[in-house]
This record gives structure tokens, sequence and C-alpha cells, in this order.
């Protein structure tokens, strides 16, 4: 009788597929700014004289990469790009003003990967651009925001 039974239940049985799941994360090669927001202040800015050059300012952060594998490091700065020029970061609410990013001195487009050795943090720059000459500046505070990303391969 107990033979029976247990193939009784046997042929009731319902079976289904156990799935487990995770993630391996290796430890974070790079620590940015001490995981704080990077922040930079333009000051006061007179609306005539933005042009490319004036009142360039160094971004100031801390680039740690003690962990990292490889010297093979590039970094990004992800956000929104101007509708007049993509690879300048946009000021919300004023269309014809964006900042221009600088790696060492050059051009860093927005949203584009930049190679760096670690033994040296790149000095970031930020810059005041306008469309044109004759761009319609709003007076006022202004602020932009965008995110850094540093990758080793």
């Amino acid at each position: 009788m107990a033979v029976a039974l247990g193939f009784a239940l046997s042929a009731n049985a319902s079976q289904t597929t156990v799935t487990i799941s995770g993630t391996v994360m290796a430890s974070i090669p790079c620590v940015i700014n001490n995981e704080q927001p990077i922040t930079a202040s333009f000051g006061d800015v007179q609306i005539a004289d933005i042009d490319g050059v004036y009142k360039t300012i160094t971004v100031n952060y801390t680039l740690d990469c003690a962990r990292a594998v490889t010297n093979e490091v590039r970094m990004q700065v992800r956000g929104n790009g101007t509708w007049f020029l993509p690879d300048l970061l946009a000021v919300p609410g004023n269309g014809e003003l964006g900042i221009a990013l600088k790696k060492d001195g050059s051009s860093l487009a927005l949203n584009t990967w930049a190679a760096f050795d670690t033994s040296k943090t790149p000095v970031l720059q930020a810059v005041l651009v306008k469309k044109s000459q004759d761009s319609d500046i709003v007076n006022g505070t202004f602020s932009a925001s965008a995110t850094m990303v540093v990758e080793y391969r």
C-alpha cells in the first residue's frame, strides 16, 4: 500500500524551475571626490565679457585610483548638450549659454571618453560660451549639472 501511495504522489507532483541570481562586483578601482558631489562656481559674470576664455575656472576634485589594476583609465562628463553645440553643457533657462569643458587644457567634448594615466589626476576646467556675440543671455543666477564617470579597462 505504501508503494502505491508513493507512486500516486509522484504522478500528481508539480515542478518548476528555481532561478537564483545576483551580481558579482569587483571593488571600485577609482573613487571620485571621496564620493561627494563636485561643485564649482563662476562667481559674478559680466554677460558682455563671455567669450569662451573669460572666467575659465578650475573644477577641483580628487581622484583615487590606487585600486585600479591597470593604468588604462578614461573619463567622461555626461550631461545635456546645448541645442546650438551638443559638445557644450546646457545651462537650463539660458538657451544661448553653454559651458565648455577642458581636460588638461584641451577641449573635452561632453559625453565623450578621454583617456588618462592614473599617476596624474586630470585638470578639469569649465568656461562659459555664448552662441554668438549677440546672444540673448538671461540676467541672474544659473546652474548646470553633469555626471563624471571614470572607467578602467
